[in-house]
């Protein structure tokens, strides 16, 4: 394994956590609620906790009415001895995100099959010293696919069981030999509504014409060349369809830099963390930006004067991973299948704006929260899903060429 993808997953561990955190300030202006047990575990300061005693409750994201607590039915899930007299250990992102697993997800677990839940912080490296010493406590943590994938190939992960995981309204690469894709998130074009309203930007090829759309913008250096190049190349013509096929040949990746050239002298903001781009539009530093869509969605319901173009976004996504040697396998499968059911994912999606990886999830949800959702069929169809086999291939080489021309 190249030493790009070591440098990824100590980088992107740290990135998932700033930006949960700051996700956090954010959402709690918008507000959404946040409780201090999981602020503790969000900036790496708490421990396991049990579900059973959480420190506050959760506010549904606007236009969205969860059911009272303990009404929640998932078929399939009515037996509260299943697992009764078991513990699964669920190590997440802390923060906003999991204030919202625990009323959408923990807690109707834990009360339809009679498992005792508790909770702690995720954690690449005690991952992988726990499978090492040969002493996994945790029975499902949550990780970026990406990262997910490499902790699978490096033999750190056990496989997913889909006899026990019901896959059949997945939708695309969202079953992996080694995790599952529980939400969506997207990469998209975010602008400033007071200077572009009557005239807005329509993908990437209006992001590279300053011409007719002047103004200061900001891009991603957190994941480096993933999802520049694919915005150059799209910004230059290429269909979203044949991104990666272009992506894939020496000539598409010249193309790519040489698009890279022409915005370059424009980019005012090379972001490093996720919050930066939304509070830069927010304050008018920027007009443009490339920004991960649940920071824009939270500055909008502050009243924030941005918008998201949901055109040509690449989605992205998170996975539920179980560790190699884990003692209740059975128990860990069965949790991320019941995690993935439509009736769990659409409630997740009332409490936070992450997006169901199962299609049937949507017919449960209300318009108004579809349209905030990346992966509701208006948008995903909009947008490009990032080829995790093609980042996995050539993340080393096409990093150390990214670095390289930033900086010249």
């Amino acid at each position: 394994m190249g030493s790009a993808w070591e440098r990824m997953l100590r980088d992107r561990e740290h990135a998932s956590r700033l930006r949960r955190r700051q996700f956090l300030r954010l959402a709690a202006a918008a507000g959404l609620t946040v409780v201090g047990g999981s602020v503790l575990a969000a900036c790496g300061q708490g421990g396991a906790t049990p579900t059973a005693a959480p420190a506050g409750g959760q506010t549904p994201a606007a236009g969205a009415t969860p059911p009272a607590a303990g009404d929640l039915k998932v078929p399939g899930y009515d037996n509260p001895n299943k697992w009764k007299g078991k513990t699964l250990v669920f190590a997440g992102f802390g923060g906003a995100m999991q204030d919202a697993q625990r009323k959408a997800v923990l807690e109707p677990f834990a009360r339809l099959t009679g498992a005792t839940i508790v909770e702690d912080t995720t954690d690449i490296g005690k991952l992988k010293a726990m499978v090492d010493a040969g002493a996994v406590e945790w029975t499902v943590a949550q990780q970026g696919t990406f990262e997910g994938r490499v902790l699978g190939m490096q033999g750190y992960l056990e496989p997913i069981d889909y006899a026990l995981v019901d896959k059949a309204n997945f939708f695309e690469d969202v079953a992996g030999e080694f995790d599952v894709a529980v939400i969506y998130w997207s990469l998209i074009l975010a602008y400033r509504t007071d200077k572009f309203g009557n005239n807005p930007p329509q993908g990437w090829k209006d992001f590279w014409d300053v011409q007719n759309f002047p103004g200061p913008r900001a891009m991603d250096k957190v994941d480096g060349p993933v999802g520049n190049l694919e915005f150059a190349l799209m910004a230059d013509g290429v269909p979203k369809e044949q991104v990666y096929q272009v992506l894939r040949t020496a000539d598409g990746v010249e193309r790519a830099f040489k698009k890279m050239d022409e915005i370059k002298p424009h980019v005012t903001v090379w972001w490093e963390a996720g919050a930066q781009p939304a509070q830069l539009l927010t304050d008018g530093e920027v007009d443009m930006a490339n920004a991960w869509n649940g920071r824009i969605d939270a500055a909008q319901r502050q009243g924030a004067p941005i918008a998201i173009q949901w055109n040509q976004g690449l989605l992205r996504t998170d996975s539920f991973i179980v560790p190699k040697g884990v003692k209740e396998k059975e128990l860990a499968m069965d949790f991320i299948n019941f995690a993935t059911r439509p009736e769990v994912q659409a409630e997740l999606s009332k409490y936070i704006p992450y997006s169901p990886t199962n299609a049937k999830a949507f017919d449960l949800l209300p318009d108004d929260l579809k349209a905030r959702l990346p992966s509701a069929p208006a948008q995903k169809e909009k947008q490009l899903l990032a080829d995790a086999a093609f980042w996995l291939e050539n993340l080393d080489r096409l990093t150390e060429r990214f670095n390289d021309w930033l900086t010249k």
